[in-house]
């Protein structure tokens, strides 16, 4: 019977930034390809399955190049060869200052620089949002004033990595540009480069709780540290709407992107999956998109997120010999859920795989979250803060629900009683719940305190 030829993901065409390609063959066979035009043989190098080829994207100082490559490959088994099957991509890199744009719904545009970063713009029927200011180096102010029109406009930064805020300056004299004061120092260490012209005295603080009414869209600021310090997103809770920056990464299938968590800058994994948890169970169940720095598209209701906080929980439970080499860039490594060639809401975090949590997995007795029902805490949960207050009122029956970071552990006890994780527990009328956690190596433990006041 015929060998069926391998395929490729993704698909042949032509792309604006660099790729990674998987080729993909039957079971029980070994993939030869070649890419300078020669014929695969058995001689050929071997492509495995959790192998890429990488085709990158090129400028010539500001202008982008276009490169085309022909992949052949072929399949072998047991001494048969299928035929041969060819893939051709062009990578057709946009100039430096070039910004492309669409827009994705009404009033809502999505705004592209040459290494596709997104920025976002929404017109509402009061005011303006400008949503992050990319890498490019044109002037984005032109591209955005005609879509502005005379509505009166804010800057918002998501983060301040220096993909995120190069253009910001061009705004300041007009704008209030925000981003959160935490990601001040790398913004500095961006202008001390001299990769930014940005007044960073004009930069105004944002916090959660924030609000951006633009009339027809109303976006509420929440903090999702981790990725930066200083992460923020906005969430429209009428519409779903969820423009997230980097703070849970990004799924592009095509350059195998990832939530970007290898830096020493970005917080240990059990600490951003608390971070993670926090946020979701403020707006469970009424995400519907998600707009982030680096997806083509939107990302439909909260499968990916699932996928993203299962991949940080199966690293925290099984430790770091779960991780796999990263698919971008090279010399770090990974934690994924899903599968990149056929799940849309595949996720993966890319980590250094010595220093990617805070302590040994087996050690870690922390709480990353702790639901509150019949009663509000007085502070946001923290995953290094260990103690609470929590105001209930009164006649109100209480019940807290300690969630662990790892599903590993040993035990856990409130006030004394052995109680399972993740479960309700009723507090009664006591004034003090004392919460231990004992880790999975039966020694660790942690302490936390939550005192409890009626009102």
């Amino acid at each position: 019977m015929p060998i069926t030829p391998p395929t490729a993901f993704p698909a042949p065409g032509i792309y604006a930034v660099e790729q990674r390609i998987s080729l993909i063959a039957p079971a029980n066979t070994v993939i030869h390809y070649t890419i300078d035009g020669t014929p695969p043989t058995t001689a050929s190098p071997v492509c495995g399955r959790s192998e890429v080829i990488f085709l990158p994207a090129l400028n010539d100082g500001n202008i982008g190049l276009h490169t085309t490559t022909t992949i052949s490959a072929i399949a072998v088994r047991d001494g048969q060869t299928s035929a041969v099957a060819r893939f051709g991509y062009t990578i057709a890199r946009r100039d430096q200052d070039s910004y492309v744009v669409h827009e994705l719904m009404p009033g809502f545009f999505v705004i592209r620089d040459y290494d596709n970063v997104n920025m976002y713009f929404i017109k509402g029927s009061t005011r303006s949002l400008l949503i992050d200011a990319g890498m490019g180096t044109g002037n984005l102010r032109t591209v955005i004033e005609p879509l502005r029109g005379d509505v009166p406009m804010d800057v918002f930064i998501t983060h301040g990595h220096g993909d995120h805020v190069t253009a910001m300056g061009q705004f300041e004299d007009t704008y209030d540009v925000y981003m959160s004061h935490i990601d001040m120092p790398m913004v500095q260490s961006s202008k001390a480069r001299g990769s930014l012209t940005a007044d960073l005295s004009a930069i105004l603080d944002l916090q959660e709780g924030m609000v951006f009414d633009l009339g027809t869209y109303r976006f509420t600021v929440y903090a999702l540290p981790g990725h930066s310090a200083g992460s923020m997103m906005l969430f429209d809770e009428a519409k779903g709407l969820l423009i997230a920056g980097d703070a849970i990464g990004s799924n592009k299938a095509g350059t195998g992107d990832a939530l970007w968590m290898q830096y020493p800058s970005m917080w240990p994994i059990d600490h951003y999956l608390s971070a993670l948890q926090v946020f979701r169970a403020k707006v469970a169940g009424r995400v519907k998109l998600t707009f982030g720095g680096h997806n083509d598209w939107p990302i439909l209701g909260e499968a990916y997120m699932d996928n993203l906080e299962a991949a940080a929980q199966r690293l925290i439970d099984v430790g770091p010999d779960s991780l796999l080499p990263s698919l971008r860039p090279a010399g770090v490594w990974m934690a994924m859920a899903g599968d990149r060639l056929t799940d849309p809401n595949w996720a993966s975090i890319n980590v250094t795989k010595e220093a990617c949590l805070s302590q040994p997995y087996t050690q870690i007795a922390s709480l990353s979250n702790i639901v509150v029902q019949g009663g509000v805490l007085t502070q946001p949960f923290g995953p290094l803060q260990t103690r609470y207050t929590v105001l209930r009122a009164h006649g109100t029956a209480l019940t807290l629900t300690p969630v662990t970071t790892s599903r590993q552990i040993c035990q856990l006890t409130i006030n004394g009683q052995v109680v399972q994780p993740r479960v309700p527990f009723a507090v009664g009328n006591v004034d003090v719940v004392y919460i231990v956690v004992t880790a999975a190596d039966g020694v660790s433990t942690a302490e936390y305190v939550i005192t409890v006041k009626t009102v």
